[in-house]
């Protein structure tokens, strides 16, 4: 997979997400071969020391920081397409790797291009507005804000019978970390 932040070294904890299995990193190999670090935006593989079950969609993180982890998200969005979105339409929203049904709840405002202000509550956003969201997803994102993370705070909502991209967003950061229960193979 690709780094989408930080630096992972041979030996360092790590965290799958979102099942919570704990482990170490045994190696990591590049385009040039076994390497002992891998930085952002490094395409990689990692051998652990544990042979568990990581699919596409799923992150792996240190234990120290925590993306969040929640259906319920909020970003602003670029509305770009012709039909006005209005709450309660259903999407698919495509984060990172991984595509999952999404609803926009309610529209929470939408910026003013003139003055920069928001417009609360609008009851719709047209094409080439930009407005602050609340979705809910079918699944858990884990997310970092837009600002932290670029690749992790991102989105983009796909309408399901065309698979058009009607709208690209940055999410808010998350109000808290991911809480789980882990599983530590290290024992």
């Amino acid at each position: 997979g690709q780094l989408a932040g930080g630096i992972v070294r041979v030996g360092q904890q790590v965290l799958v997400l979102p099942s919570g299995w704990k482990t170490t990193v045994r190696e990591i190999w590049t385009p040039s071969g076994l390497e002992p670090e891998a930085f952002c935006p490094q395409s990689i593989t990692l051998v652990l020391e544990h042979d568990l079950d990581i699919s596409r969609g799923d992150m792996i993180v240190t234990p120290d920081q925590l993306p969040g982890m929640s259906q319920e998200v909020q970003g602003r969005i670029c509305w770009m397409h012709t039909k006005p979105l209005v709450a309660g339409r259903k999407f698919l929203l495509k984060h990172t790797t991984q595509t999952v049904q999404a609803v926009v709840t309610s529209l929470e405002n939408r910026l003013d291009i003139a003055t920069f202000e928001p417009t609360p509550a609008p009851s719709e956003l047209h094409l080439n507005d930009i407005g602050e969201v609340h979705i809910r997803t079918s699944r858990p994102l884990m997310y970092d804000g837009y600002n932290t993370n670029r690749m992790t705070g991102s989105f983009i909502l796909i309408e399901p019978g065309t698979n058009a991209t009607v709208a690209a967003g940055m999410l808010r950061p998350p109000t808290e970390p991911a809480r789980l229960e882990y599983t530590d193979f290290s024992i």
